[in-house]
């Protein structure tokens, strides 16, 4: 694995873990916190960004080297639900089901990751 692939896969964990303090912040804001919640904000954009870039950077790597299916996944999963989830902020209405789609990528990506770590051989990398 590559420096630079290392480091955005890295930046993906991150923009996880500031995930997350977004959504505690969010969820124990009082209702007149307008400061509390407005810093989960922007933690959550932060994070976005890093979780998006993070995790499109770390596929084109597993892409360009012996893991096309790996990097595939890891690239598919967030173009996918970034391109649904702005459909939906457009206004364009999906089917009935359309809420399910935007958790269908991630979970692909989930179960190829967690196939990929499965059947993985140890191997001296580094």
């Amino acid at each position: 694995m590559s420096r630079l692939q290392r480091v955005l896969a890295f930046a993906g964990l991150v923009g996880t873990g500031l995930c997350l303090l977004g959504t505690l912040l969010f969820t124990t804001a009082g209702p007149n916190e307008i400061g509390r919640e407005l810093t989960a904000f922007l933690i959550w954009a932060l994070s976005f960004l890093l979780i998006f870039f993070g995790l499109i950077g770390w596929g084109a790597g597993y892409v360009r080297s012996e893991k096309p299916r790996l990097g595939a996944a890891l690239i598919g999963a967030p173009a996918l639900t970034g391109v649904l989830f702005g459909l939906s902020l457009a206004g364009i209405e999906l089917p009935s089901m359309g809420r399910l789609l935007l958790i269908a990528p991630t979970s692909v990506m989930t179960l190829v990751v967690g196939y990929d770590l499965w059947t993985h051989q140890v191997s001296d990398d580094s």
